[in-house]
């Protein structure tokens, strides 16, 4: 018997192979950066919640997908609650500290834990607090200690890690291109030019490359302007947006304007694939739950 096929069913059936690629493919990413949000991991202290992530060692490969629209999305996917996880740490101290600035300015007292812990807060922001009424201290902590939107923190870990192609990506789990100056500290790179000391830092887990970029945009001089900035957008009651605080990032690259301007274009061209800073159910996360609430499935990222 002959059986004829027509072509309006072969695009049926093409479409229908592609979109059941996308999926698979989505899932494989998913379910290989063993960094799903744990089923109901986190804990809220001080009113703040703070995400828990797995830590990530394996990248995907993002160079086998071959759709450029999918390939966009799977890294989104893929470093979007990293990024989450550590910014929720940094907006749990910040609110933590805000607090004990609170109960200053109200005349009570501050207890000993907390005054250790405001110490340490500021020791690791490379600020010098001489004690907790330090007003000038008060003034860098308030600027420091604070989030990076998501949406520039994807766009920059994309364009600095060629959307999680690169060599230091894929091997030292760099995602912001960052540099060490210690002898062994990091991978030398190839075109490296003589007489330079610089290595490209290697990082233990993608979320500690996450946690690095954030702590260098809240510490290092020449990004004191993005944190001018967002200071003053805070003080307004606004919250400050990736466009525009990519304007005090033109010392992150040699480029300077003109990557500033790179960053902002595509900030606006990827602005939609980068979804939602903290969403009620992200897709992954529903094709998580799908999974982890199944009794008979135990799969080990579950």
């Amino acid at each position: 018997m002959d059986i004829k096929i027509t072509t309006k069913q072969i695009h049926v059936m093409h479409d229908g192979l592609i979109d059941a690629i996308r999926f698979l493919t989505r899932l494989a990413v998913f379910a290989s950066t063993v960094m799903l949000l744990a089923c109901n991991q986190g804990s809220k202290e001080a009113g703040s919640k703070v995400v828990v992530s797995e830590k990530v060692i394996e990248v995907p490969d993002f160079s086998a997908i071959q759709d450029i629209k999918l390939k966009k999305t799977a890294f989104f996917d893929f470093m979007r609650p990293i990024i989450r996880s550590e910014n929720s740490k940094v907006a749990f101290t910040r609110e933590r500290m805000l607090e004990i600035s609170a109960q200053i300015d109200n005349g009570n007292a501050v207890s000993r834990e907390d005054q250790e812990w405001l110490f340490r807060v500021a020791n690791d922001y490379r600020i010098e607090m001489v004690s907790i009424e330090d007003e000038q201290a008060w003034e860098q902590l308030k600027r420091r200690v604070d989030t990076v939107p998501f949406r520039l923190a994807l766009v920059q870990a994309a364009n600095e890690s060629s959307w999680g192609t690169s060599r230091f990506a894929r091997e030292s789990r760099n995602f912001f291109g960052e540099w060490c100056f210690t002898r062994d500290c990091g991978v030398v790179p190839i075109q490296r030019r003589e007489g330079d000391t610089h290595e490209v830092k290697v990082f233990e887990s993608v979320n500690d490359s996450v946690a690095s970029y954030l702590r260098n945009l809240n510490r290092v001089d020449m990004y004191l302007s993005l944190r001018i900035a967002r200071q003053d957008i805070r003080k307004q009651g606004e919250s400050p947006t990736a466009h525009e605080l990519a304007s005090g990032l033109a010392g992150y690259s040699a480029r300077g304007d003109e990557y500033v301007e790179e960053i902002q274009d595509m900030i606006r061209t990827n602005y939609d694939l980068m979804g939602v800073p903290d969403p009620q159910v992200t897709e992954d996360e529903k094709i998580y739950n799908v999974f982890c609430s199944a009794s008979f499935l135990k799969f080990k990222f579950c």
